[in-house]
């Protein structure tokens, strides 16, 4: 390799590097941003959970809404991105997926994709997917996107044509470190012993406070564990942008160094031939 082509490829790989430092500034820009975000949505589904709690406690009767029934028909929300170049954040989660459905007939059970990564996945998967559509998962996150499929998960859990509702994706631990979270979210079964805020007081009687009220649980549930793998997204992206910077600088390095030693070699035969033509 002769010293323009170790220059070309030097300059290459730095404007690389310069395009996946920029990467990692825009998604580590993202990270403190989605973690509020996150702790908003927790909070605000705390709240939510103890006005269901006590709108369930308070009925006449048992909702299927809020209790086992014996069925095995399931729907799995699967949480995925848009984008790549975020290292293994997608292929832990697609692989946990594969491993949860492995032993259960595509007739027992439903993906709802978010993400187009997803989409494409579960489309080369041959998965039984309910969206025909690419339901893009936005760095803006608002529940209007999915306001109207929330509802739809609802009603077809209360009509029976699903017995659960499992939403799947990547949990943010650190800034390092993401795991895949899986959690029932239809249908809602309590822990007695962890609900001890005081009951709330309601106009309306508790089978239309929990109606009404579960609409907006499954919108918000999805949006937590969407600012959730949104925030694992970034910080997948930026540990695995600084890696490709680190990689692609330590290649210049190295490149340097034959450049140097090229040029050194060049040099020194041209003073041979200098030398050895002074003595003809």
């Amino acid at each position: 390799m002769g010293l323009k082509d170790i220059k070309m490829r030097m300059q290459a790989i730095k404007k690389t590097a310069s395009i996946t430092q920029a990467m990692h500034n825009i998604a580590l820009s993202k990270i403190k941003k989605s973690t509020e975000l996150l702790e908003h949505s927790k909070d605000f589904m705390k709240n939510i959970h103890h006005v269901v709690y006590y709108a369930n406690k308070n009925l006449d009767g048992k909702n299927r809404l809020t209790m086992h029934n014996g069925g095995s028909k399931k729907l799995y929300i699967l949480i995925t991105s848009d984008r790549g170049l975020a290292g293994s954040y997608h292929n832990q989660l697609f692989k946990a997926f594969l491993a949860e459905v492995k032993d259960v007939s595509k007739e027992d059970y439903q993906v709802f994709v978010i993400g187009k990564k997803g989409f494409y996945f579960a489309q080369k998967q041959q998965l039984p997917m309910v969206n025909e559509e690419i339901i893009y998962n936005r760095d803006d996150i608002s529940t209007m996107y999915f306001r109207h499929y929330a509802a739809l998960i609802k009603d077809v859990f209360l009509k029976g044509y699903v017995d659960e509702v499992y939403i799947l994706h990547n949990h943010y631990i650190n800034t390092a470190t993401q795991e895949v979270h899986q959690e029932m979210i239809l249908p809602l079964l309590f822990d007695e012993k962890e609900e001890k805020n005081e009951p709330y007081i309601y106009d309306e009687s508790p089978e239309v406070v929990l109606d009404k009220t579960m609409n907006v649980y499954v919108e918000s549930r999805i949006f937590e564990a969407i600012a959730d793998a949104k925030l694992s997204e970034h910080a997948s992206r930026m540990i695995a942008m600084k890696n490709a910077t680190d990689n692609a600088n330590d290649i210049v390095s190295q490149l340097e160094i034959v450049y140097h030693r090229e040029r050194q070699r060049e040099i020194t035969n041209e003073i041979i031939d200098v030398v050895n033509g002074a003595n003809v």
